[in-house]
């Protein structure tokens, strides 16, 4: 799977955290030889399956449109819930595109917000 960088995350990658910038670049390496499959923390798509207020909608609209998932990286560590899955304070937006992934935004979780629109943007060249 190829994995490439949004232009802003591109921008910006040397000013974050070296430990979040060796949980990135683990991600990438990851999915680019794996895939999605058997990544330590919980990744999941960021749509919400049943939105029920205007504000949902919207965010579930907006997550779908661009194929928004996210990845807990581990960061400051993994905290194991009730079903197995490992989430974290820190999370890595993408965009799942078949067999391209484009690593968009870090955040935190929670609470839980989308990267904006003007972090979109990335070129595949």
């Amino acid at each position: 799977m190829k994995v490439i960088f949004a232009d802003w995350l591109k921008q910006n990658f040397l000013s974050l955290d070296e430990v979040v910038r060796l949980a990135i670049v683990d991600f990438a390496v990851h999915v680019e030889e794996n895939g999605v499959r058997e990544l330590q923390g919980r990744n999941k798509s960021s749509i919400l399956p049943n939105p029920t207020t205007k504000k949902e909608y919207k965010h579930a609209k907006f997550a779908q449109k661009y194929c928004l998932w996210h990845y807990h990286l581990g960061i400051p560590e993994y905290i194991e819930q009730r079903n197995g899955d490992k989430t974290s304070e820190y999370i890595l937006h993408y965009c799942y595109y078949h067999d391209v992934i484009v690593l968009v935004d870090i955040g935190t979780h929670p609470p839980f917000s989308l990267p904006s629109v003007d972090k979109m943007n990335y070129s595949t060249f």
